[in-house]
């Protein structure tokens, strides 16, 4: 167990190594939190996303949009069975995020959904992806989910590999949604949680 900061509250939550022989912290975000998860997106996005979205839209985030959604989201209350996590090196700078809940698009009592998984892209292919996943995972398994759902970009090869390496499976499910007023193909993959 490791200390984990968070607006003047010290609690205990799992440390772990990740690659390059560091511990990383993973626990709930809070709303002091906001600022470095809306920077994250947005350094995030420009690098995943080059190439699949309009640079104009990709070079028009702000940090400040980002910052006051993360605001809005983590000064609300979060009903269960929704959750956001982060991930904090052992400067407390945070590296990473995951936000889950139950399914947006079709509710299913069964069926949790990751809403959003970023990763800081400095810190891609060291593990803090994976730690993330895990404690979504295990909140919704943990709240009564037999089965996750998340959507990504169909062209993001990356994450796509990732959420496979991971235990998660394209289920054929296909749409195209407005994110940030862009429109974006994507690819429904599910997990299995119980079982």
């Amino acid at each position: 167990m490791s200390v984990f900061r968070g607006e003047g509250i010290w609690s205990m939550v799992p440390s772990v190594s990740v690659t390059g022989g560091s511990d990383m912290h993973v626990g709930t975000a809070r709303p002091s939190d906001a600022a470095a998860m809306g920077a994250l997106v947005v350094r995030a996005w420009q690098a995943a996303y080059r190439g699949l979205m309009p640079d104009d839209y990709l070079d028009g985030l702000t940090v400040d949009d980002r910052t006051a959604q993360w605001t809005r989201i983590l000064t609300s209350e979060l009903d269960p069975p929704r959750a956001v996590f982060v991930a904090a090196d052992d400067d407390g700078r945070v590296v990473g995020f995951v936000a889950v809940g139950g399914e947006m698009d079709v509710p299913d009592a069964t069926r949790g959904q990751v809403y959003a998984l970023n990763v800081d892209p400095d810190r891609w292919g060291r593990g803090v992806g994976r730690a993330l996943l895990a404690a979504g995972c295990g909140h919704l398994r943990g709240v009564g989910f037999a089965t996750a759902v998340l959507w990504v970009h169909r062209d993001n090869a990356r994450a796509c590999r990732f959420y496979r390496a991971s235990g998660w499976r394209a289920d054929g499910t296909q749409r195209r949604a407005d994110a940030l007023g862009i429109v974006i193909p994507e690819v429904r993959y599910h997990h299995r949680l119980i079982g």
